[in-house]
């Protein structure tokens, strides 16, 4: 039975990046159950780079995470287009406003001529308020996955492809205090009837995580939705005002929630759906269609009629709180969790991961403990 000081399950972003920040003092071990890396969510995604959500972590990580991009790769891992945030009025955006000047993230309120000067085909719809996120964008996600690939490796990280986790094998823990956990990991076991001995493992396998924490004794309440992406191939009578430096639209107020971003000379699109799913590859729904084509009708009429292209589902997981789940888990020693990215794990891994090691290591500044307590899997023991 081979060794590792850490193994980290899952192949996606949150894996990759949880690799990459162990390994600066572990001997690392990362599996994927499938032949590639980013099969899942992290390859069937929409690459929104967005620094800002209603939540208390995202802007730190995001910021964390952009600094990185620059240290993995001579080539620009994102496309600077902006993001826009936008809402029926600005009353609605005043939230998310106070939010980014408490966390430092720079924006611009636009309105009217402003507004519809930027993205044409929001004339004549509700949308009358946005937030301009100059630093948002799109990420390029196989060069950004290939770039950590090739990072891990000179690190010394072995990668295995194919290597699904059946269970995380946990023993008693022997000489622990009446403070600290009873049982602690001993293994990982594989699909081919092989173990790997360890005494820390990282869940962060995505939709398939809750189950082998709930297997190993720690349940959490993650949850799996699906969610549909759609390519428009827009009108000849609105192509005109789709360019691809246009920036990505983002309407956030409740029930009228959708995005689209220029895409191979079309637009990517989603309804932002939310249905609870099994982890694996989700199958699309038709009526998705026409909950886009009536939100769109709703925001950016001049879209309503595009021609759809293709249309696909992804999974996105999500904790109760909407909140990332990072840290050590109190009931088992050594294992510790990167999930419930919430489908914006391609902009805050990178951060995530290396918050995970600092907490692993010990110690950390007042703010990293408030961070490391907004996402503490023990916030619901």
């Amino acid at each position: 039975m081979t060794t590792f000081d850490a193994v980290v399950v899952g192949g996606g972003i949150a894996g990759l990046s949880a690799a990459l920040a162990l390994s600066a003092d572990r001997r690392v071990l990362l599996l994927e159950r499938e032949p590639l890396l980013a099969a899942h969510a992290s390859g069937r995604n929409a690459a929104i780079f967005r620094p800002l959500e209603h939540d208390a972590t995202t802007a730190v990580l995001a910021r964390r995470s952009l600094a990185r991009f620059a240290e993995l790769s001579r080539e620009p891992l994102l496309r600077r287009c902006g993001v826009l945030l936008a809402a029926a009025t600005p009353v609605e955006l005043e939230p998310l406003l106070a939010h980014a000047r408490v966390h430092a993230v720079e924006c611009e309120l636009l309105t009217g001529r402003a507004l519809y000067t930027r993205v044409p085909v929001l004339a004549g719809g509700e949308i009358g308020a946005a937030l301009w996120l100059a630093e948002g964008g799109v990420l390029d996600i196989h060069a950004l996955t290939s770039a950590l690939a090739a990072r891990l490796r000179e690190a010394g990280v072995s990668v295995r492809l194919g290597s699904g986790v059946t269970r995380v094998r946990v023993t008693r823990a022997s000489g622990r205090t009446s403070a600290s956990a009873d049982r602690c990991v001993e293994a990982v076991e594989l699909d081919d009837g092989t173990a790997v001995s360890t005494g820390a493992v990282v869940l962060a396998a995505g939709a398939w995580g809750a189950q082998l924490g709930a297997e190993a004794g720690a349940p959490l309440p993650l949850t799996p939705l699906r969610r549909h992406l759609v390519q428009l191939e827009p009108t000849s009578a609105t192509a005109a005002g789709v360019t691809p430096e246009q920036p990505v639209v983002w309407r956030i107020d409740g029930e009228h929630e959708l995005y689209f971003r220029p895409e191979s000379g079309g637009l990517l699109c989603s309804p932002c759906d939310a249905q609870a799913w099994a982890p694996g590859v989700p199958s699309s729904d038709p009526a998705a269609l026409e909950l886009l084509a009536g939100k769109l009708a709703r925001s950016a009429p001049a879209l309503a009629g595009a021609r759809v292209r293709s249309a696909w589902a992804c999974l996105r997981t999500f904790a109760p709180d909407g909140e990332l789940v990072v840290g050590p888990d109190p009931r088992i020693a050594g294992l510790c969790w990167l999930a419930g990215l919430g489908g914006r794990g391609m902009g805050v891994a990178l951060g995530a991961g290396e918050l995970l090691a600092e907490r692993l290591r010990g110690g950390g500044s007042p703010s990293h403990d408030r961070l490391a307590a907004a996402v503490t899997p023990a916030r619901w023991l």
